[in-house]
């Protein structure tokens, strides 16, 4: 037997399940909306902070270039003491920038941008010291720093100014920029060089630029790459990262394929980071800036929400679950009553009464239900008593036939049976000899004798409507009230599309003998007309006599005992019957009767 589930749990899943669907939805939906604007406000405070310091790199290295190229333009560009130069008994012509002049020294100092200052005349070198205000003079040839002469090989006079990045350099070394120009000092001599060595610390010291008061957070940071991937300024988190540690990620391939976007990948250490990239446009370097900050630092706030909303999903569905269990058990508490109303009611307690204070649906179920019980409840009663009748017109039924067969036994048979026995003791008893006349009367005596029999037997079982149907049956009673009383009965009938079974047949015979019966006995009737009309589907009967009419209160009351019986046979038939009183003289009976 399959296992039945309550309406009530069924109510109560499905409300929590349509709840707990609603609230995933929401809070996928809530989740992944403030992810998206979590991130991209991410992304778009790393643009922010990376364009900021891309403009200030751009513009210090484009400010180093005007102010180096003003110097080398001016006619005394190097302004050179002349009481050193005299000493060392050089001129003009042969100059070895033996000495430079204070104010010159100090303005190349202020912002402490450069490192060291190279000036290169007929293979002369000057070597100055920003740090430390040292000078050496001696020829370029025997000076041993590679990097000087690799930018004197690459030197070539009159080109536009740029700094030059040397990536190839030792990984020890600290600076690694250079801006070289040509210095005419007269048009007679050959053009002299100025290098100046670009500090390192310049560039960390914008990358740097406090990144927590600039939306970077504790894990975000800017710097710069060069095009052999290799950072060209240090790092947050790591040591002497500048010219040692090498980036390989989309980022930096994006930033050299592309202008500028933002990503998600994993940085030098291989944190997962939001990355937001771009190149830098400066004469001579191909760099790239990028600023970015720890994903999980940046998602934070969304995680924080993630808790929230699980926290709010499970105070939100607790409410849902005592809320569906109360809006379950009232919708459900009805429909239980309901049901077990329903079983008592089949087990045969029509005494059921549910009572209700809703204006839906339901209440009106239960009301319709009420209803119900009442009306089954006045069924049963009046199927009780009908049942009562039946049982008390079938028993009064044989009473009354027993009576009248009693009736004609003793006023017709039985009278005729004396007389021909008091007929035939009387030949006996008188001693006279039976003559042909005395057994001729007896003869006839015992011909009405079998006439009374087969009259009472007639009236039993009428052999024509077993034999010749209704139609005939109904033509003979009636022919044969008329032999034998003094009120004209008239017989019409059209049945001949009309096929009547032997039930019905004799229930509608038995109909007409009571009717005609009634109406001869109490009617005051001199005519009675009685018509039977059928078609395939129903077969009508009419009795309308012309007597006095029935009394109202009977009709009323449903009183007399061959009413009622008229009505029950026609009941018992699925019929209808009409008894109605015609203009104040005569009665009518209708009986229809479906046959299909």
């Amino acid at each position: 037997m399959q296992s039945q589930t309550s309406i009530y749990h069924k109510l109560i899943l499905y409300i929590f399940l349509l709840g707990i669907f609603v609230i995933v939805a929401v809070s996928l939906f809530s989740f992944v909306a403030s992810r998206n604007a979590i991130l991209q406000r991410t992304f778009d405070q790393l643009t922010s902070v990376r364009v900021d310091r891309k403009v200030q790199v751009e513009q210090f290295f484009n400010d180093r270039i005007k102010e180096i190229d003003l110097f080398s333009h001016l006619k005394q560009s190097v302004p050179f003491d002349s009481h050193n130069i005299a000493a060392k008994g050089m001129t003009r012509q042969n100059l070895n920038f033996a000495s430079l002049n204070a104010d010159f020294i100090r303005y190349f100092k202020t912002g402490n941008y450069y490192s060291a200052l190279y000036l290169i005349n007929n293979q002369q070198l000057v070597c100055y010291n920003f740090d430390s205000g040292s000078r050496d003079v001696e020829p370029l040839d025997n000076y041993n720093d590679k990097i000087l002469k690799q930018i004197v090989a690459r030197f070539v006079p009159g080109k536009p100014l740029k700094v030059q990045d040397f990536n190839f350099l030792p990984n020890d070394s600290l600076n690694h920029l250079f801006i070289a120009t040509s210095l005419y000092l007269n048009q007679n001599i050959t053009p002299a060089m100025a290098i100046f060595e670009v500090r390192s610390s310049a560039i960390n010291k914008i990358m740097r630029n406090t990144e927590g008061a600039n939306g970077l957070g504790k894990s975000g940071e800017v710097y710069v790459v060069g095009p052999d991937s290799v950072m060209r300024s240090n790092s947050r988190f790591m040591k002497n990262a500048m010219h040692r540690v090498k980036i390989e990620n989309e980022s930096v391939s994006k930033a050299y394929s592309s202008a500028e976007g933002y990503h998600i990948v994993k940085d030098y250490r291989g944190v997962m980071t939001l990355s937001s990239y771009s190149r830098l446009k400066i004469p001579g370097l191909n760099w790239i800036i990028l600023a970015e900050i720890d994903k999980k630092e940046a998602m934070r706030p969304v995680y924080k929400l993630a808790n929230e909303i699980v926290f709010l999903s499970i105070f939100i569905t607790l409410i849902l679950f005592i809320a569906s269990y109360i809006i379950s058990r009232n919708i459900t508490r009805p429909i239980i009553d309901l049901k077990n109303a329903t079983i008592n009611v089949r087990k045969g307690n029509l005494e059921q009464e549910l009572k209700t204070n809703s204006n839906d649906e339901l209440g009106e179920l239960i009301e319709n239900f009420n209803l119900m019980t009442r009306q089954l409840s006045a069924q049963q009663t009046e199927l009780k008593e009908r049942e009562l009748r039946l049982f008390s017109s079938f028993i009064d039924g044989q009473e009354d036939e027993r009576q009248r067969l009693s009736r004609e036994l003793h006023d017709g048979l039985g009278q005729l049976i004396v007389a021909t026995k008091l007929k035939t003791e009387s030949l006996i008893n008188s001693g006279e000899s039976i003559s042909t006349d005395h057994v001729l009367r007896l003869r006839q005596m015992f011909d009405s004798l079998v006439e009374e029999v087969r009259i009472i037997s007639t009236n039993l079982a009428p052999p024509v409507l077993q034999q010749f149907g209704l139609e005939m049956a109904l033509g003979q009673i009636c022919k044969e009230l008329s032999g034998y009383s003094r009120i004209a009965v008239i017989f019409d009938s059209d049945v001949s599309d009309c096929l009547i079974d032997k039930r019905i047949s004799v229930y509608l015979f038995r109909i007409a003998q009571e009717a005609l019966n009634n109406a001869i006995k109490h009617s005051g009737a001199s005519e009675i007309i009685v018509t039977l009309i059928g078609n395939a589907n129903m077969v009508s009967l009419t009795i309308q006599d012309d007597g006095i009419g029935i009394n109202p209160e009977n009709l009323k009351n449903n009183t007399g005992r061959g009413l009622h019986s008229l009505r029950e046979r026609v009941n018992i038939l699925n019929g209808l019957i009409d008894i109605s009183k015609v203009d104040n003289h005569g009665t009518i009976i209708s009986v229809k009767i479906p046959l299909v």
